[in-house]
This record gives C-alpha cells, structure tokens and sequence, in this order.
C-alpha cells in the first residue's frame, strides 16, 4: 500500500496497476477469504452501487464462450463463486469473479474501488493487472487492456500459464462491464437473448445486440464508443450527427442501427490516414470553418458526400446542399470556402 501526504496526514492510496495488492479479505460463498489463499489463479472484483448487477445471466453466458474460444479454456461452467475450467493440457483452472461489491465498503477504500462502477483484475501473485473505471457500459480501449497486461508485467519469469490466466481474467472483467456482451457469444446464444447486429463502422465489425430500438447514433456514441458523431437536435433537424452509409449521407439519429447492419459506415474518425487529415479537415482548419465546434464533425462528413456528390460547382449550389447542417456560431462563409477548396482537392470519400 502506498501513502501520500496531505494537509499534515498520512492518506493511504490505493494500489496502482503493476502494485502489490494489500492484505485483504474477499466475500466468497459466504465467507471471508484472505486473498493469499487465492494466490495461483487471477480474481475479478466488480464494485458497484448497490442497485447495480453486472454479472447478468447472458454476460455469465458470454465470458463462458468467449473464454472457451478465445482463451482455450475447456469444460466452463459458471459457479456462483466464478469460473472454473481446464487448460489444454488438463489442468483445473478457477478464475473467482466476484460481483456487486460496495463502492462504500473498507475493500473498496483499500483496492481504490472508484466513485463509479469499478472493476479489477489481480493476478496470480497478487499484482493489479488492470482496472476500469466509469458509468455502466464504458468500455476501456485496446490499448487500455494491453497496457494493463504488458506495461504492468516487468518481470522475465511469468510463466505462459500465468499470462493465459490472466488475460482469461481481463476478458471476464470486459464482459462485466459490456453491455453489449451478448452480442460476442459464439451462436448469438440461440433460444435466448437478441441475435447480432454487426454494424461495419470505419472498416471494422462492431457486432450488437440486435435491438430494435437502438439509433445508429447511439450505438455509435454509447455502444462502440465513437463520440465524435454529435447529438445536437435529436430530431433529425441540425445535421450534427451526420454520417455516410454506403455513400450516403444520413442523420443517424433519425437511422436506426439494424438498418445500417451489413452496410459500410463512416464517421469522422474514420476519415484521417493516420495523422494524415483528410482533405476537408484540412481545409475546415485553413478557413476557420468552425467556431464552438460542436457541429463541426457533421459539417464535415456532409462536405464529404457533397463533394462526391459533385453539388460544389459554385458557391450558391454548395450552400443549397449543406443546407442540413446548422452551425449556430454562423462559421458558414468559413465552411463554404472550405469545401470549394476541399472540392478542387479531391475531397470526396
């Protein structure tokens, strides 16, 4: 346990990924147990507010099979308690998943369980391996989760075992915090649940639960996590969610997600070639066509479609076809340069 100083006292703060998790005790099957006897085997702590139950029977379903798949793992079943299984070569595995714990409980003090839904994974040695913090169904990026199993591992010695079991345990910990896990299961979970929607966002497959109420701007915003698609209106009114479906410029609030489902999709952060903008970024940037910014990433990817739509052969025609975007800052002479300039540069998708 590390310490700090503040205001003349001694804070106690909790471990850090890569520290050695303190001496405590963990509730499992009723009892407390010290987490030197789980030494061995990774464990995953979900701490949560107390009407909050991440571990819903088709996420219980979905680490099963994912675990099965992706990890290797054979003969899993769901205890109460966690996982257990089998490696390939036989041997008995256990992963303790431990859910519904306190945020206001001394563990959570002690392990750093968060102002929000939290959830750990400490290995076997009893090192912090990761952690995610935040509101029901963020999820942590790629790199978070490679960065907590590699940056964090420093010593030579881990054995494959270990790792294997610990990148098992990891894969729990996101499907606790997924709301749309279910979607990942190898058969969709036939004969329960929502089959999948596999939306085709910036050239990679996000599969969903097909549910049919969902906009694609909220599967966008809330279940893939691309944010830079804005909900202005709503309502189908200001074009700040815009986005370009199979070419087409579309309000995807006004678009539900399984109606783009098996059709190419495209945000602005699928337009830039790495730290390469895209020809109307930057033209945007050069005419200052933007001022708040809130708009400006609808303004974009319909300056992209007008484009390749061929609507820029002059200035009056341009202000016709972006006349779906609204910027209420009034950056529109800034815009129009910029997509006349964007226009003579090849700026279509």
């Amino acid at each position: 346990m590390r310490h700090e100083f503040h205001r003349n006292s001694i804070v106690e703060r909790p471990p850090q990924v890569g520290d050695l998790c303190p001496s405590v005790s963990i509730p499992i099957d009723g009892r407390s147990v010290p987490i030197s006897e789980l030494r061995g085997s990774p464990v995953v702590l979900a701490f949560g507010p107390s009407d909050w139950n991440p571990a819903r029977p088709h996420q219980l379903g979905f680490y099963r099979d994912a675990l099965a798949r992706l990890a290797g793992l054979r003969n899993v079943e769901e205890r109460d308690s966690g996982i257990t299984g089998e490696l390939e070569d036989g041997q008995p595995i256990s992963l303790p998943v431990v859910h519904d714990l306190p945020l206001d409980g001394e563990l959570a003090r002690m392990l750093g369980g968060g102002q929000s839904e939290t959830v750990i994974v400490i290995d076997g040695d009893g090192i912090l391996r990761f952690r995610h913090e935040g509101a029901f169904g963020t999820l942590p990026s790629a790199d978070q989760i490679v960065e907590s199993l590699t940056a964090s591992i420093t010593s030579t010695k881990v054995s494959r075992r270990s790792l294997l079991l610990t990148s098992a345990a990891v894969l729990v910990a996101v499907s606790l915090i997924s709301p749309i896990a279910e979607a990942f299961t190898a058969e969709g979970r036939q004969g329960g649940g929502l089959a999948a929607t596999v939306l085709n966002v910036n050239g990679r497959s996000y599969p969903l639960p097909d549910d049919p109420r969902v906009t694609l701007l909220d599967a966008l915003r809330e279940r893939i996590g691309l944010t830079g698609t804005k909900k202005g209106c709503d309502h189908g009114q200001c074009g700040a969610c815009t986005v370009i479906v199979e070419g087409r410029r579309v309000n995807s609030c006004l678009t539900l997600a399984h109606q783009a489902a098996g059709k190419h999709v495209l945000t602005v952060e699928g337009l830039a070639d790495g730290d390469r903008l895209h020809p109307v970024q930057e033209a945007f940037i050069k005419h200052d066509g933007f001022q708040c910014g809130y708009c400006t990433s609808g303004q974009i990817m319909s300056a992209v479609a007008c484009i390749k739509e061929g609507h820029t052969r002059s200035r009056e025609e341009i202000q016709e076809w972006m006349s779906g975007n609204i910027c209420r800052c009034g950056a529109y002479v800034g815009i129009c340069e910029a997509v006349a300039e964007a226009a003579r540069h090849g700026g279509a998708a």
